[in-house]
């Protein structure tokens, strides 16, 4: 596993900022795919986690409250093997709605990994349908996996406490 596990660290809070809902609220900081890493004061509000151990990746889900009542949703993806690089994405937002909304409409298709050098021409069309027809199942795996995960999250915030 590679570093993802580090990535939502708290450090030290400087300022001293005191959100309403918690006596203090760490520093977090987020490290994200193909972009700045996502930095906010705040506190977990609910998280989840789809590990099963027959497969080879896991999601895990957060949603946070910064200091300044705005919303983080974030999707991981974690991969039993060192060999592969964990993933994240995050997004600050406005409104709790949004931010579940942002969970809801995560398309867990886009972390197929491609298994095979598509730049070769030694392919006939039969060999690139199977290729395509196993890339298909896949993406049916990834986003069976996560609307398991991403309903149970659901049912978890809505369940009284």
């Amino acid at each position: 596993m590679s570093s993802m596990m580090e990535q939502a660290q708290t450090e030290p809070s400087n300022q001293g900022a005191v959100a309403q809902f918690s006596p203090s609220a760490p520093v977090k900081r987020i490290k994200r795919v193909g972009g700045r890493p996502l930095v906010f004061e705040g506190s977990e509000l609910a998280m989840a986690m789809s590990y099963t151990p027959t497969l080879p990746y896991w999601y895990e889900t957060n949603l946070y409250r910064t200091t300044d009542n705005r919303f983080v949703a974030c999707v991981r993806l974690f991969y039993v093997s060192a060999d592969e690089q964990d993933t994240a994405r995050a997004w600050e937002c406005a409104t709790l709605d949004e931010a579940i909304e942002k969970l809801v409409n995560y398309d867990a298709a886009a972390d197929v990994r491609l298994t095979m050098d598509y730049a070769s021409q030694d392919f006939c069309a039969a060999e690139m349908a199977a290729h395509a027809l196993d890339i298909r199942a896949r993406a049916k795996g990834y986003r069976e996996h996560y609307a398991s995960l991403i309903g149970e999250f659901l049912h978890d915030l809505d369940a009284p406490s």
